[in-house]
């Protein structure tokens, strides 16, 4: 039988035509929401998330100018130019004393010789000033310690345009230490090393370079100093991964390791800048025979350190350190005297 023609389907297209119309319109407004509100969450979630990486970024960059502003701050001006002469020494004066950093830079200290001095002390600074503005508390830890004292000072805290590092401020420090020990005739042994603030992790720092080569000191005092810097910051930037970013962590834990000195520490309850927590967490991690907190209930970061307190803390410091090395006969450093 011969095929029968096809039926035609234009009967049949306007109805299924007419379906898929009815069928479409109301499509884009059931698919249209739910992207757009995917696409906004999508949009804000990489905008939130390039800024983050952004923050993250600026704190790399900016960490060295957060952790040393006083490098770049401008260098103060000595109003006493007077300068250290191995020869002919000023005994009582606060004078400027040139030595050599490790890569050849010189380094300007403040040291003042105390006539009859029982002790020779290296202080090590905070972030925030310059050896050179703190005559005043040379002279006072002088005068309360009854000490020759070397107010040490950092590259780039000298307008010298280098970049400071947790290294090479305790390169610094191993410097100024091996030269106040040379300049007095005393062994790095029986030097106390005194460090506030930031200076508190340069002096730990300083503890575990000297460890290395052999050497050690036998007291240390730490003012209103911190477990590690990346511990301090790690709370006050609590959103950002701090302990990975940071390249200065000073991790004084770490470097007191090894320590088996005396040890008086000073904090104020109230510090903000450097949290109380902090710095109690550095001395209850030390296993010291020989040492003791001394905390004052209203004394901030900067406040200036009443003189009761630093006569007691020098007193402390010296009891405890001749528990723990007691010697037969206990002799004054050797005083550099003016020459006739």
């Amino acid at each position: 039988m011969p095929n029968e023609p096809a039926a035609h389907s234009d009967q049949s297209t306007p109805a299924n035509h007419t379906d898929d119309v009815a069928a479409s319109a109301g499509a884009p407004r059931a698919s249209k929401t739910k992207p757009t509100i995917r696409h906004r969450i999508l949009r804000t979630s990489g905008l939130l998330a390039i800024i983050y990486v952004g923050v993250c970024i600026g704190l790399v960059v900016m960490e060295t100018r957060l952790l040393f502003p006083g490098a770049y701050m401008e260098k103060s001006i000595l109003m006493d130019p007077n300068r250290f002469e191995p020869d002919r020494p000023t005994p009582g004066t606060v004078e400027t004393i040139t030595y050599a950093a490790v890569d050849g830079a010189d380094l300007e200290g403040r040291l003042l010789i105390r006539d009859g001095a029982e002790e020779v002390i290296l202080f090590l600074h905070g972030n925030g000033i310059h050896a050179d503005e703190m005559d005043g508390w040379t002279r006072r830890l002088s005068d309360s310690w009854n000490a020759t004292v070397l107010t040490a000072e950092y590259r780039g805290f000298q307008g010298d345009g280098f970049t400071p590092s947790e290294v090479s401020t305790i390169e610094d420090a191993v410097s100024a230490i091996d030269t106040l020990s040379q300049t007095t005739n005393t062994p790095i042994s029986q030097i106390m090393v005194y460090g506030r603030s930031l200076g508190g992790g340069v002096a730990c720092g300083l503890v575990a370079a000297l460890h290395e080569r052999g050497d050690s000191i036998e007291a240390l005092c730490l003012d209103r100093t911190f477990d590690s810097a990346a511990s301090v910051g790690a709370d006050r930037f609590f959103f950002l991964p701090v302990r990975w970013l940071m390249k200065n962590q000073y991790d004084s834990v770490k470097a007191l390791a090894n320590y088996e000195g005396a040890l008086v520490q000073i904090h104020g309850t109230p510090d903000r800048i450097v949290p109380r927590k902090n710095g109690r967490a550095l001395y209850d991690s030390l296993i010291l025979e020989h040492r003791d907190w001394i905390e004052l209930s209203s004394m901030f970061h900067n406040d200036r350190l009443p003189t009761k307190t630093l006569d007691v803390a020098g007193q402390k410091l010296k009891a405890l350190r001749n528990e723990a090395f007691p010697k037969a006969d206990m002799q004054a450093p050797e005083t550099l005297t003016t020459a006739e």
